[in-house]
């Protein structure tokens, strides 16, 4: 409905050419209006037309409630004057645009339309805040214990921390990994809830470790008796063999479970018989069990003492020259094991030392893999050079002097092994 209201002033407001509207249409446009105030990005109300030379705010606002139907509630610090000349412009843009100018604000409650300024609002607001505050100081805060049956206390209290409410606190009892908690009683609840589902068993992961030293050749022949390109893209790792299933054999979702175990198998003969012919050498068979997401530690060597002196104090410290393997493991949704594995291969040089200490010779490495349950990683590239010095002489004659060169021989061997780490988890439930 289109409406044009000429006006110098409210006094002339409804004597003039246009007629006041009757109830039946306020009360058809006040659902419309209602919906169209809570849209601020998008007018659609009717258009008007007004002409007001310094009229206060009061009677504008009083005349928007009779064009719109809207149940208008007017603070009694709203003050002050307005001139409007405008021309077929949608009620609600209008209404909208003298509440900014004036610094006034809307608030809808229910059908209800209430027009304050920011103060009244802003001290209003401040005011609930106050009261919110002080019956929340008000309230008796309760403590209670809860006893951990697999988490740590002292893991869990950073992310309790931050639910806490500003009057709680958190304190664990290490010797009974019992969490003793003080707060309001809907916080108390909230935080006994929150531990209920934190407090649960972790899966384990049985970690199975083959540490091999194997020479460059039988390196080279396991890449090619096993499956490096055997099964879906999407099982393979980048960067690492991934041992899956014997490259003989088709890898399908029902053989999957068969052809881990063929891996192992296979695995264990191919390393019994390099073994024989001199090509390979075990030098550990670990067996470890890790929570998921723990860190697995194991280590083979030995430590070499330094002594160490100050203020005329000689003490000893030992320096770890040792192969040692990380593994965090980590289950996922899938049930296959992200790997989280670090390898350092620390080894004493006695043919160079300092003050009778020998150097340590380092390598590391660090990648992520992700294997199937029951699958086999293995990580290589780190290589020991083995040099043999050898003479063959002919007893007695050798051992003159000068004449002796012709009844001996000086034999130089240099080889170069390779350290192979073969990685199996399987999770336990």
């Amino acid at each position: 409905m289109k409406r044009t209201i000429a006006l110098l002033s409210l006094l002339t407001l409804w004597p003039g050419a246009m007629a006041r509207p009757s109830e039946q249409e306020m009360v058809a446009t006040m659902p419309a209006a209602a919906t169209t105030l809570q849209a601020a990005t998008s007018y659609q109300g009717d258009p008007v037309s007004l002409k007001l030379v310094d009229v206060s705010l009061v009677d504008f606002f009083r005349t928007i409630s009779e064009l719109s139907g809207l149940n208008i509630l007017i603070d009694p610090d709203v003050q002050g004057t307005i001139t409007i000349n405008v021309e077929e412009v949608p009620w609600d843009q209008l209404f909208d645009a003298v509440l900014r100018s004036h610094g006034l604000q809307r608030s809808i409650q229910g059908n209800l339309v209430r027009i304050s300024t920011r103060q009244t609002l802003r001290s209003e607001e401040e005011q609930a805040l106050a009261l919110k505050q002080a019956a929340f100081q008000a309230k008796d805060t309760v403590t209670i214990t809860h006893h951990l049956n697999y988490a740590s206390g002292k893991d869990l209290i950073p992310a309790l921390e931050e639910q806490l409410s500003p009057r709680g606190q958190v304190n664990v009892d290490e010797r009974t990994n019992m969490l003793i908690i003080t707060d309001v009683p809907e916080s108390a609840e909230k935080l006994t809830a929150l531990l209920n589902t934190l407090d649960i068993p972790e899966k384990q992961v049985e970690i199975e470790a083959r540490i091999i030293e194997a020479t460059t050749n039988f390196a080279r022949e396991l890449g090619a008796q096993f499956g490096l390109v055997v099964g879906k893209p999407s099982d393979r790792n980048q960067g690492a063999l991934t041992v899956l299933a014997p490259a003989d054999e088709t890898v399908g979702a029902a053989q999957f479970i068969s052809g881990k175990l063929m891996d192992t198998i296979k695995l264990d003969a191919m390393i019994t018989a390099a073994e024989r012919r001199g090509e390979a050498r075990i030098l550990s068979k670990p067996r470890v069990s890790a929570q998921n997401n723990a860190e697995a530690i194991i280590t083979q060597g030995a430590k070499i003492p330094i002594p160490v002196q100050q203020n005329f104090t000689t003490t000893v410290r030992f320096e770890t020259a040792a192969l040692q393997l990380t593994v965090t493991p980590q289950i996922t949704d899938q049930d296959t094991v992200a790997l989280n594995i670090r390898v350092e291969n620390n080894i004493p040089d006695f043919t160079r030392t300092v003050l009778g200490i020998p150097t340590i010779l380092t390598s590391e490495s660090q990648t992520k893999v992700l294997v199937a349950d029951g699958g086999t990683t293995v990580i290589g590239g780190i290589f020991v050079e083995i040099d043999r010095n050898s003479q063959d002489k002919v007893p007695g004659l050798g051992d003159i002097p000068v004449f002796g060169n012709l009844f001996k021989r000086d034999n130089k061997e240099r080889e170069t092994r390779e350290i192979l780490f073969f990685i199996t988890p399987r999770i336990k439930n």
